[in-house]
Parts: C-alpha cells; sequence; structure tokens
C-alpha cells in the first residue's frame, strides 16, 4: 500500500479535532502552540488515555524518552526537529495499525497547556472476482474482498453504471475487527451484460475498491461442450483408468511373487547338491 502522510494542525487548546488514515499510512498529529520561538527545551507529552500504558511519546531536554512509551508504538514515532524551531509538536506515527484508533492528547509544559486529536483508522483492499460454478445457461459469478473497516458495502454493476442485483451478500468480521464481505451473481446466456464491475465502498473514509471482468462472448459455447455427455464419458474413462492400473498392480505383484518362489527353490537345490558332495 502507498504510504500516505496526513497533517493535522490543532489552532488552540482543548479543542478535540478529528483526523482519519487507513492501516499502513504514515499520519502526523500536530499540535500549534500559538508561540513561534523555539520550543525544543520544553516538555512534550502524547498520550492515550483508554491504554493501560497510556504513553505515545515522551520528549524532555531534547530528548525522546523510551522507558515509558508503550511498547505498540516503541520504533514508530518520531517528532518534527524543524517544526519544534517554530513553535508547532508535530508526531509522526509510522505504519498506522487498526489498534491506533482513539483519543490522542499532547501536553506541553503543562496541564494548561493541553490538545487533543482523535484519529479515526480505517483499512481497504481490492476485491478479487471468481468463477463459482455455471452450465450453458448461466453462470455464477463470486466476488470477495477481505480485510475492511469499518464495514464496507458490495455492489455489481454493469459497463453502462446500471446496479445489478446480487444473489447473496455476506458480511464477517474477524477477531481483529476487520471485516470480509462476499457476494454472488448470477449472469445469464441471454443477458447483455459481459463486462463486469464488483464495487466496494466504504463511505466514512470515502474509500472505493473495484475490479472488473470481461465475459468472452464463446464462454457459454465452451460450456456447452463440457455438456453432462462429456463429464459422463469423462467419469467412463476414469473409471476403467483406475481397473486397468488396478489389474496390473495385481499382475506385477503376481509375476513378483512366481520370480520369488523360483529363486527359492535354486537355493534349496544348491544347498541339496551341497549336502551331497
Amino acid at each position: 500500500m502507498a504510504v500516505l502522510c496526513l497533517l493535522l494542525i490543532c489552532f488552540s487548546a482543548g479543542e478535540a479535532h478529528t483526523m482519519r488514515a487507513l492501516v499502513g499510512d504514515d499520519v502526523t498529529l500536530s499540535v500549534d502552540t500559538t508561540t513561534s520561538s523555539d520550543i525544543s527545551e520544553s516538555v512534550m507529552e502524547w498520550s492515550r488515555l483508554d491504554l493501560s500504558s497510556d504513553i505515545v511519546h515522551l520528549y524532555e531536554n531534547r530528548r525522546t524518552k523510551y522507558k515509558k512509551q508503550n511498547p505498540d508504538y516503541k520504533g514508530r514515532t518520531m517528532l518534527s526537529a524543524e517544526d519544534l524551531d517554530r513553535g508547532i509538536i508535530s508526531l509522526k506515527l509510522s505504519g498506522v495499525r487498526l489498534a491506533d484508533e482513539g483519543n490522542y492528547t499532547c501536553l506541553f509544559n503543562s496541564k494548561d497547556n493541553m490538545y487533543s486529536v482523535q484519529l479515526l483508522v480505517g483499512a481497504a483492499s481490492s476485491p478479487v472476482i471468481t468463477l463459482e460454478g455455471g452450465n450453458i445457461s448461466s453462470l455464477v459469478l463470486g466476488c470477495r474482498a477481505k480485510g475492511w473497516y469499518p464495514q464496507p458495502k458490495l455492489s455489481w454493476w454493469n459497463a453502462d453504471g446500471h446496479l445489478l442485483p446480487a444473489v447473496t451478500v455476506t458480511t464477517t468480521q474477524d477477531p481483529d475487527r476487520l471485516y470480509n464481505i462476499s457476494s454472488t451473481l448470477v449472469v445469464e446466456r441471454k443477458s447483455p451484460n459481459r463486462h463486469l464491475i464488483c464495487r466496494v465502498h466504504q463511505e466514512l473514509f470515502n474509500q472505493t475498491r473495484e475490479t472488473e471482468i470481461h465475459l468472452p462472448e464463446n464462454l457459454f459455447r465452451v460450456l456447452k461442450q463440457c455438456s453432462p455427455k462429456f463429464y459422463g464419458f469423462l467419469a467412463a474413462s476414469l473409471v476403467f483408468l483406475l481397473a486397468a492400473l488396478v489389474i496390473l498392480a495385481i499382475a506385477c505383484r503376481t509375476v513378483h511373487k512366481n520370480s520369488q518362489k523360483q529363486k527359492d527353490m535354486m537355493v534349496t537345490s544348491c544347498q541339496n547338491e551341497d549336502l551331497k558332495t
């Protein structure tokens, strides 16, 4: 997933702002301290009060203090030294995870200077279209998309932009809160729809992913050749081949036994000759 850096500036202390980022993105939480002077000597603390270990990033005496940092954020946070020179506290969070969603608080020198940012995290992936089944009169197409958050919607469209009726739409949620969605569509042989689109959309993050498929005109003719008679012939051929293999195995075993008997008889004969001499 391409890395996207998002920036939010909180212009006044105490006012909460909301921002959005997708899983895998880099995001920058930034607050303006309303001073244009260098604040690199100040104490800055980013935290999440909903966590048992609430320190996200602690900066003091021009150094980052890692001892109290929440383990889930280690190696993923960094303050911008350039912004500190201009009185702005910018915290870059790399590789955003779904668990990063929450309310972030920035304390600057004292509790009187408190800034709040709400981070909403989403996830999206491209759908995959598969051929689920079919016969000489119709086809069943399937479309699946994994790892979405929040819950998305799935729809089928033709090349003219008309919504097509899905047969089934199923949504499940993993233990990690990610949603998986799937759907099936029946395409009749006489249907003019040969270019189809499976679209997955999530409204809150305005994320849309779609996959297209083109059904060739001769597809149903190919399926017609694979008629029940053809499958019956194929099944009969497989049975015949299996029977031939069984007969061959029995024959080989019989030959092996006869050969072993002949060897045993020769050894016994040689032993008798040795006794006579």
